[in-house]
């Protein structure tokens, strides 16, 4: 996966990322929604087999990077949780 900005202002953030389709701009946007500071956070996609998801987002009272950076923390964490789920469960098996 390649990030690169597109544009950045105090309150928003426009960025691509190349190699990806819609599963980690969508799973990003849903941990993006989750921070009440965040506004917007969608992402567009031009062509699903071709095209490079690009994101918008937009915030109040908190940097896009680190709405940004909790998201990610954020998406670390619940996959790390559900490892250790799947791990119980499987050990039950």
């Amino acid at each position: 996966m390649k990030f690169a900005v597109i544009e950045e202002t105090k309150n928003s953030l426009v960025f691509e990322l190349e190699g990806e389709e819609h599963s980690y701009p969508g799973l990003l946007c849903w941990a993006l929604l989750k921070d009440p500071r965040v506004e917007m956070a969608v992402y567009e996609l031009d062509h699903p087999l071709i095209g490079t998801p690009r994101l918008f987002l937009r915030t109040k009272n908190k940097k896009p990077v680190n709405a940004l950076k909790d998201a990610i923390d954020l998406l670390d964490s619940e996959c790390k949780d559900f490892k250790k789920q799947l791990s119980r469960e499987m050990a039950k098996a």
